[in-house]
């Protein structure tokens, strides 16, 4: 066996040596990213529970989505930007995706039977 010559080893050495520093690079580059989106998250927006009016002003008598006598709110739930409200009465079942900044209903849905 030692007639055989000796193989060079410093380039595998080399390579081994560079991929242990780019497992090391990438690992702290995940802890990294994931420590930014922890502490970056916007505040989620407070939820407004009635439109404001000014004092004097006429209020409608049916304001879209209010409750009628009745109805209950089943569920509540995050819907992208919007919040969506079940509402389960009497009359049915209905969703109501509800603006937070502005108290608004945008869509209401109502099953049919």
């Amino acid at each position: 066996m030692r007639d055989q010559p000796q193989a060079d080893l410093r380039g595998l050495k080399a390579l081994v040596g560079g991929m242990g520093l780019l497992i090391v690079l990438g690992t702290a580059l995940v802890i990294g990213t994931v420590i930014h989106r922890i502490y970056a998250r916007k505040p989620a927006a407070s939820m407004v529970v009635a439109p404001l009016t000014t004092p004097g002003a006429p209020v409608a008598a049916t304001v879209a989505g209010a409750l009628a006598p009745g109805e209950h709110i089943a569920g509540i739930a995050g819907a992208g930007g919007d919040v969506a409200v079940w509402v389960n009465g009497p009359g049915g079942d209905r969703l109501l995706l509800v603006d937070p900044a502005s108290g608004r209903v945008s869509v209401a849905l109502s099953a049919t039977r």
